[in-house]
Order: C-alpha cells, then structure tokens, then sequence
C-alpha cells in the first residue's frame, strides 16, 4: 500500500498538493514553476533541471525553463558554488565541498573558481580549531591516541592530507608543552 505524500513514492515527487502539468511540454510553465522553486531555495543549474523533471516537465521545457532564468539572473551555477563554499567552509575541507558541488552538477572549472576563494590558511585555521574541539571533548590518554582521533574526523570532513599533517604536528607542538593535555611524558 501506498501513502499519499509519503517519501520515496511516485506522488511524493512534486510535493505536497502539487499537481503533474496540465502540459508537460509548456516552457511558460516549466519557467513559472523554476521562479518558484528559485525563490524558495538556490539551486545549481542541473538541479533546477532535475526538480523540473521530477514535477513532470519534459527535458526540452525543464533546459528552456533553466536558460530563461539564466538569461532573466534568476539562475547562476557560479554565484550558487560560491554561495555553497561559503556557507559550507566552516567544518568542512575543499574535497568534501568540492564533491557536494560535483554532485550538484557544477562543472569542474567552476567548483575550482568557488574554492580559490577560500585560503589554505584560512582552512588550516578552520581545521585546527575543529581538532581542538574533537579533542576538548575527548582528553585523549595518550599522544598517538591524539592523532589517532584527529586525523580521521578531519579526513571525513574533506580536509586534504597537508592540512591534516599541519594540524597535527601543530597539536604535537602543543602536547610538548603539556598544559593542555595530562601525560605529555609519552610524546616520543
């Protein structure tokens, strides 16, 4: 049995009450509804596509639909990338966004664009301070305990293997000296 509006059904697909188009082959209405579906939430080129095909419309009208609003500056896949970089670069490294972007259809060139707006000090500092948050929350018993959490959270989170190895020999610097941490003793 199926529900109406559940997830993961065919009805589910154009959203709550919404109707499939009268003609799916309409561009003034494939364009009206990709107005709507900018106006609610940014969205990458391809996925303004997607949604269009998703609420029903045909390839032609979803590619019609998507170039008016390029032409009308409803739609930019460069402002959206920078947009996404800057919200996302507080946790995250360049490769995880960098694959977001991908996955959202933005074309390489221009996840490179996006990313070169962020430093590689600017997310070594992002990255340090998140290591020292994972290990505020956990004292590790030991120094290679210490890299041992560090490295892997920040390497789920996208920061390439530099950074990491930056945070990491900054964090064995900081075990040296030992106020922060209980045994610094076992540093070798």
């Amino acid at each position: 049995m199926t529900r109406v509006g559940s997830r993961g059904t065919a009805g589910s697909r154009l959203g709550r009450g919404a109707k499939p188009p009268a003609n799916p082959a309409d561009g003034e209405a494939a364009y009206a509804a990709a107005v709507r579906i900018l106006a609610r939430q940014p969205q990458s080129r391809a996925g303004l596509e997607a949604r269009l095909g998703r609420a029903g419309y045909t390839e032609e009208a979803a590619r019609a639909a998507a170039d008016r609003a390029v032409e009308h500056g409803y739609l930019d896949d460069q402002e959206y990338a920078r947009s996404l970089v800057r919200r996302r670069s507080a946790g995250r490294g360049q490769a995880l966004i960098a694959r977001e972007l991908r996955a959202k259809g933005i074309d390489d060139i221009t996840v490179t664009d996006a990313l070169d707006q962020v430093s590689d000090d600017a997310e070594y500092s992002k990255a340090l301070a998140l290591a020292r948050r994972i290990v505020g929350s956990r004292r590790p018993t030991g120094y290679q305990e210490l890299l041992g959490m560090v490295g892997p959270k920040l390497s789920r989170r996208g920061f390439s293997s530099g950074i990491i190895h930056r945070v990491r020999r900054e964090l064995s610097a900081e075990w040296a000296e030992g106020p922060r941490f209980d045994t610094p003793s076992e540093h070798d």
